[in-house]
């Protein structure tokens, strides 16, 4: 069990230097019942080492619980045996026997606060939260200032996913001064609700406040702002990180890439620049790609193109820079050039929706109407929820002459997307033009209703619209409601 290390083992024996396959053979053959707390341990970790190098669940387990019940019944002061079983146990969501073995180890160890920690966790499983949070108190108490108990605990709840608990023991380790970076970090890792990565940010501000010259906790703060794209933080924390520790590479690929996301790309191509022959061959090599789109929004198209290049002659599976790549020469209108590109990004990763309508708007530059009218066909029925792919399309169509078939479209894109606001203005527009004034203007009015601000996208796709009187009063309602 990786939680709670063999502190349990039997502290007068030295660390085990017999053969274990011949101790396992002793024990399935029972040529002896009289094994060692050290000895069962040894048979139970061979028999999971077993089970986790296969992946496949049978015997091994079985046999894993006859050794812990075996080292359960003739050591029951000993509480890893019981420990070890309630882990298999909450795996195999069978807490209540769990919890009738936890409940029996503690009449031998009633106050070992590891089973009550194991305890808590088994009953927040349950979803038997108060039960739980009296029973982890319960057990912090009786740790004390045991710090390799209240960092072993903290490691159990995270792998269970009981973030919610975790946070007052995050509290204590602090209070006591201990060093919990590695295991805000392993909390970062596991985290996968913004939610959860948002309630440790406070514990993070106050390990920077406490030390300030600690750059592991900088870099936490920063690596947690990043994750909830908090760019402007993330890119402050970090920069204090490489302030305290110049050579602290993680901190240096975090800080490049807030400093990217925040579109301060000078400054991207400027440290990236600086810092890339301070470290070894391949250190930034994850922020190539951030690099050569830095160098095109900056003006450097051609280094951008070249960059791009040398990342696809290295790795030509990565669609990102083809696609990429393509936009350089697509947003020049380029469109001949950027088609080759577009179409093996495409090619690539057809399930990035991004990828898809960009190449379907290349077809149309290009004229392609097959092609683009096909590919927005098979856009719309993988990605529905897109509302670009509806709106595009009913660009093509309308601009191509066809705007009984972009009023269809459109009417199937807000079907899929009731609230968007975007495609209630353009079918509004296009009620309008193909003369259904009073469908527009209700559709007109709902979209107002929703998100105002944005009436003007309408006047974009139909600019002759400005002229239309009844829509402009009721626009006028509700952007000028005062005049």
């Amino acid at each position: 069990m990786s939680f709670f290390p063999s502190d349990w083992d039997d502290e007068d024996e030295d660390d085990f230097n017999g053969n274990v396959e011949e101790l396992v053979k002793e024990f399935e053959n029972r040529n002896r019942d009289d094994f060692s707390p050290r000895e069962l341990l040894e048979i139970y970790r061979y028999y999971s080492m077993d089970q986790l190098f296969s992946g496949v669940e049978g015997t091994g387990k079985s046999h894993m619980k006859m050794v812990l019940e075996l080292g359960m019944s003739q050591f029951p002061y000993i509480p890893v045996f019981t420990l070890h079983m309630v882990e298999i146990l909450m795996g195999e969501k069978n807490y209540r026997l769990a919890r009738k073995y936890i409940s029996q180890a503690k009449e031998y160890n009633a106050f070992e606060p590891a089973l009550f920690f194991m305890e808590a966790v088994v009953y927040s499983l349950e979803g038997r939260n108060e039960k739980a949070l009296d029973l982890m108190n319960t057990g912090l108490e009786l740790a004390a200032d045991d710090a390799e108990t209240i960092e072993d605990f903290l490691e159990l709840l995270m792998f269970y996913g009981r973030f919610e608990m975790a946070l007052p023991v995050l509290e204590k380790a602090l209070r006591k001064g201990q060093d919990v970076s590695y295991i805000l970090e392993k909390w970062l890792d596991i985290a996968t609700e913004d939610e959860d990565i948002g309630k440790i940010i406070p514990l993070l501000e106050r390990m920077v406040d406490e030390n300030p010259y600690s750059e592991d906790a900088w870099y936490l703060l920063g690596s947690a702002h990043l994750d909830l794209e908090n760019y402007d933080k993330a890119a402050q924390s970090f920069d204090y990180a490489v302030t305290i520790n110049e050579n602290f590479l993680e901190a240096w690929n975090g800080y490049l890439e807030a400093l990217y996301e925040t579109g301060k790309y000078t400054d991207f191509i400027k440290h990236h620049t600086e810092q890339k022959p301070r470290f070894s061959t391949g250190a930034f090599d994850e922020l190539a790609g951030l690099h050569a789109w830095s160098l095109y929004e900056t003006g450097i198209i051609a280094d951008s193109r070249n960059l791009y290049r040398q990342i696809l002659k290295k790795n030509p599976q990565d669609s990102e820079s083809w696609y990429s790549l393509g936009l350089t020469w697509h947003y020049e209108q380029n469109y001949a050039s950027a088609l080759p590109y577009l179409e093996r990004a495409y090619e690539l990763n057809p399930s990035e929706s991004d990828y898809g309508i960009v190449l379907a708007a290349a077809y149309f530059g290009l004229q392609e109407t097959e092609k683009w009218d096909a590919l927005y066909d098979i856009l719309a029925q993988e990605h529905p929820e897109e509302e670009e792919i509806y709106l595009d399309w009913g660009v093509a169509l309308h601009e191509t002459g066809d705007t009984d078939r972009a009023l269809e479209v459109t009417q199937t894109g807000l079907k899929q997307n009731p609230n968007s606001f975007r495609l209630m203005y353009r079918l509004s527009a296009i009620c309008y033009i193909t003369g259904q004034q009073a469908a527009a203007e209700y559709l007109l009015e709902t979209a107002l209703s929703v998100n105002a601000e944005e009436h003007a996208q309408m006047f974009i796709f139909a600019p002759e619209l400005k002229k239309a009187g009844s829509l402009l009063r009721i626009i006028a309602r509700y952007v000028n409601p005062g005049l």
